[in-house]
This record gives C-alpha cells, structure tokens and sequence, in this order.
C-alpha cells in the first residue's frame, strides 16, 4: 500500500477512457471526485449495491456562464 495525500489507497479502478489505474483512498466517500492522473478524465464515485465497492461514472462538471 503506499499513502497519497495522506490518504491510504486500499481500492483501484481503471481509468475508462485510457486504462490507467486509478487509486481509491480508504475514506472515499459517494460522489467524491477523482481525476485520472495520466489523462485528466474526472469521474464521481458511486457505491455499487453492496455497499463496499466503488463504480466510476464520468463527472458532470458545471461550467461557468460568462453571459449572466
């Protein structure tokens, strides 16, 4: 295990749109944002069923409306 931003990473996905390995800390929460380190994707987590294990789904990130 190696510790990240003191965040012990216990879990991994892989990355959807390049395949890198994407660490999971062990606090990770639902709807945490994570950013693929090699390609910049940000996913949210989102707990499968069971409870225990993360899926990823692409984050909606809201952008900013320069014509208000």
């Amino acid at each position: 295990m190696r510790l990240d931003s003191q965040k012990e990473e216990v879990n991994s996905l892989n990355c959807l749109e390049c395949d890198a390995e994407l660490a999971i800390p062990s606090d990770a929460i639902q709807g945490e944002v994570i950013t693929c380190k090699d390609c910049n994707s940000t996913y949210e987590l989102v707990r499968e069923q069971s409870g225990t294990l993360f899926t990823l789904r692409p984050a909606e990130l809201e952008q900013e409306d320069w014509g208000e």
